[in-house]
């Protein structure tokens, strides 16, 4: 038997050790700081003999913050525990920490207005966040407890960005940026980039303009199409959106010059994008208006999203809005009379459509 084992040490001496202790405060802590908890863990001091610990509950980091004391800004960075709020003036740092997430409902994103608590030495803290009115979420990690994470908040409009040339245009990824769009109630723009490229559209970029608002083509080398964009863009919030390596972050260099954000190339061995843009940024136009850059996933989930409210909102599907399948709960698999596969046979709608929304719906699964 191992007697210098942590384990039989506890059970023979019905007291845990001091790593023991140790080992259980520090999840305690990172499981605070992720936000899996909203109480922060007893701290658990030990005397040099040994003996039973002092506890001490650790303070609220909200308590040295005047509640009276408020002012209200808009967020156009966030960190892992930090953000960037710009107020009348200046752009503070303040903090959100899980003990605080009760309170604020949702953490902030950028595009969020969010009422800041002051300090007496003058350090901020975010209070609460007020009520958007739209948002853009994706899923969160795997191994966190948050299932969405929300690139942008409070937009007018999503700016879906498409490469001409590599990577390659990907439908799914697409039609699910269009899809958060249509369920916000937010029109979408298809920027094509690379047009400078590419002589010739791809069969599957022309049956995905026909389901989009507007279209518009740009190439941040030559210029063109610049100013139709800006146009577009005056005086909204518009969110960019697109997979990495589409030519996004060059664009926006070209809208907003004066934002140098770093841009990086195509890798040549499997033809997707490097990340260069890793985390939202809120970018204001000097012709008026804001841009916000999300970045480059390779893929967005829909969550909450029930099959048959996906079967009927599925873009391209019904143009006129009018579900005209035999059966109101048809996923469009192999139920009789189904319009959407009968629209696929006669030639009326691409079966590359069809295609995306199984890929979608088996991913919800």
């Amino acid at each position: 038997m191992d007697y210098e084992n942590e384990d039989f040490q506890e059970k023979k001496t019905g007291k845990a050790t001091r790593r023991a202790h140790r080992a259980r405060r520090v999840d305690a802590m990172q499981m605070w700081r992720n936000g899996t908890i909203d109480e922060k863990p007893i701290k658990e001091r030990w005397s040099r003999e040994f003996k039973n610990p002092r506890l001490k509950r650790l303070k609220n980091p909200l308590e040295n913050f005047n509640a009276e004391k408020t002012v209200e800004g808009l967020v156009v960075e966030v960190h892992r525990r930090t953000c960037e709020v710009r107020l009348e003036s200046q752009t503070v740092t303040a903090i959100y920490r899980a003990t605080t997430v009760g309170e604020l409902g949702e953490f902030p994103a950028v595009g969020d207005y969010v009422v800041l608590g002051e300090s007496s030495a003058g350090e901020f803290c975010v209070v609460r966040v007020k009520k958007r009115k739209s948002a853009l979420t994706r899923p969160g990690p795997k191994d966190s407890h948050r299932r969405e994470l929300t690139l942008a908040a409070n937009v007018d409009q999503v700016v879906i960005v498409v490469s001409l040339a590599e990577p390659p245009f990907n439908y799914g990824f697409a039609d699910r940026f269009l899809l958060a769009a249509r369920l916000n109630e937010l029109p979408c723009i298809l920027v094509l980039t690379k047009t400078d490229l590419v002589k010739e559209l791809p069969a599957e970029v022309k049956d995905f303009m026909e389901i989009v608002d507007k279209v518009v083509f740009v190439s941040s080398i030559t210029g063109e199409g610049v100013d139709k964009l800006f146009k577009l863009l005056a005086g909204k919030v518009s969110v960019f959106s697109g997979q990495s390596g589409v030519g996004k972050t060059s664009l926006i260099n070209r809208l907003v010059p004066t934002a140098s954000l770093k841009t990086g190339t195509v890798r040549f061995k499997d033809g997707k994008g490097r990340h260069t843009t890793t985390s939202s940024s809120l970018l204001d136009l000097p012709s008026g208006g804001i841009v916000i850059d999300t970045p480059g996933i390779r893929a967005l989930g829909l969550l909450n999203l029930e099959p048959e409210t996906l079967s009927g909102i599925f873009p391209g599907f019904f143009p006129d809005g009018r579900f005209t399948c035999k059966y109101s709960n048809c996923l469009h698999l192999e139920e009789p009379g189904c319009a959407v596969r009968s629209a696929v046979e006669n030639g009326t709608l691409s079966k590359a459509r069809l295609d995306s929304y199984l890929r979608i719906l088996n991913a919800k699964d």
